[in-house]
């Protein structure tokens, strides 16, 4: 659709880039890098904890929910088509992003414990209209991150999959949206897509996790050339791409993008998942922390391994399911093919319903809750299946600054009450957390 690309180069080009990064540095700086500094107290409050957390579910349950939706085809067909489009070096700007983005999660999901509800900070910053303003934008948002992207992605992959048995492609297309459609508003009436998500993300994340080692182990003598290119390519993609990404600009964008795009932060949609967990709101955002490492550092760090470490060399282009299987098929032969197609499936499938469960809060909160909105969302897998690649990933990254530009809005105009969290334990001058609770309830005076 020529409307569609026109209007995502016009907003998904150098002013957005630079916008996201320079919101994200100054979360970091005014948090004095949470994110980074609260890891190692997020992996002991993650693996340590001897007890569920009282008042509510557990957050690590929780965790796992906000994980199936941000954990999809971000992580193998996004990052395969981050590396084809920005070089190796988008991988070092994956990362610099998710290290960014380790503050902005912990921020969003503190901010919504700490206050009225998952969009308590939005409500009290902007104003009830502006709330609104959000929940359609995350919509959007969930439209196009949570259900096209994720259906286009399975239909491409079940249709590669049953190429072998002779069976059109058309079909296979139309029949794993209409699979998605139904399954998907099945959970979502019945209300266990919660239980759903927090059941499938542990066996889905460890199988990829195994799948992606044992393609490694027969890489391992490339591994080191690997971590050469992403480093050299980070600043001279020219040099590792042959001239295909002549650009710095390129592979930062290619990796920023689609890092944000797998790990969501900046969204303030990881807070729906927390809404019901009992416990303290510091203790609740580390796992924030948890997600984004999991999520970029871990997933999407073997995926961008893999594909590098296959020879890949179609740079220039986004491919990112042909050259994901490509990378797979190359390093464990043929048989990948039943593993990869499989996996992408399950995960777009996670990723889908994880979503429906905040488009389901969303419409609550915009006034709009009724048995249209999961059915209207669900019903989007058949588009999503069918439609272009090229088209439904620009729908996604667009849907995605809209709902970003609201969110930072509403942290960036109360910034004087969220923005002093340092947490520098025996440093001079150490200042906490304006409590939003205090302040819902009128205490002005800190």
């Amino acid at each position: 659709m020529r409307i569609v690309s026109i209007l995502h180069s016009a907003l998904y080009g150098l002013p957005a880039l630079c916008f996201i990064v320079v919101f994200f540095i100054f979360i970091n700086l005014k948090t004095g890098f949470v994110g980074i500094r609260k890891a190692k107290a997020a992996a002991k409050t993650v693996f340590n904890r001897k007890k569920e957390s009282s008042g509510g579910a557990s957050p690590l349950k929780s965790a796992f929910v906000a994980l199936s939706a941000t954990v999809g085809t971000g992580n193998i067909v996004g990052v395969a088509g981050a590396v084809t489009l920005g070089g190796p070096g988008a991988v070092f700007w994956m990362w610099v992003s998710a290290l960014l983005a380790l503050s902005v999660k912990f921020c969003e999901i503190y901010l919504s414990k700490s206050g009225a509800g998952a969009f308590g900070y939005v409500r009290f910053s902007l104003g009830e209209k502006a709330l609104r303003v959000f929940c359609l934008f995350g919509l959007l948002t969930a439209a196009g991150v949570g259900n096209v992207t994720q259906s286009n992605a399975a239909a491409q992959s079940a249709a590669m999959l049953l190429s072998r048995a002779g069976v059109p492609e058309k079909n296979v297309l139309y029949i794993t949206g209409i699979c998605f459609s139904l399954l998907g508003f099945y959970l979502l009436r019945r209300r266990i897509a919660f239980r759903f998500c927090e059941k499938i993300l542990p066996l889905m994340a460890a199988g990829y996790i195994i799948l992606c080692l044992a393609a490694l182990f027969f890489a391992r003598r490339e591994l080191p050339r690997v971590f050469c290119r992403i480093f050299h390519g980070a600043f001279d993609p020219a040099a590792v791409t042959g001239g295909a990404v002549g650009s710095v600009f390129l592979s930062v964008k290619a990796g920023t993008a689609r890092g944000i795009f797998s790990n969501e932060a900046g969204l303030g949609v990881s807070a729906l998942a927390y809404e019901k967990s009992g416990g303290d709101a510091e203790e609740i955002a580390l796992f924030g922390i948890f997600e984004v490492f999991i999520d970029t550092m871990v997933l999407c760090t073997l995926t961008a391994l893999v594909v590098l470490s296959s020879g890949i060399r179609g740079y220039g282009a986004d491919a990112g399911a042909l050259t994901a299987l490509f990378a797979f098929r190359r390093l464990l032969g043929e048989k990948a093919l039943f593993f990869f197609c499989p996996a992408i499936i399950i995960f777009a499938f996670s990723s889908l319903v994880g979503w429906g469960i905040y488009a389901v809060r969303f419409a609550e909160t915009a006034g709009l809750f009724g048995a249209a909105v999961p059915f209207a969302y669900c019903a989007l897998s058949l588009y999503g299946a069918a439609g272009s690649a090229d088209t439904v990933w620009q729908i996604a990254e667009i849907c995605t600054l809209f709902m970003m530009t609201v969110n930072f809005a509403a942290i960036f105009a109360g910034r004087k009450k969220i923005a002093a969290e340092k947490f520098r334990a025996g440093c001079a001058g150490r200042l906490t957390l304006r409590r939003f609770d205090y302040i819902i309830k009128g205490k002005k005076n800190l």
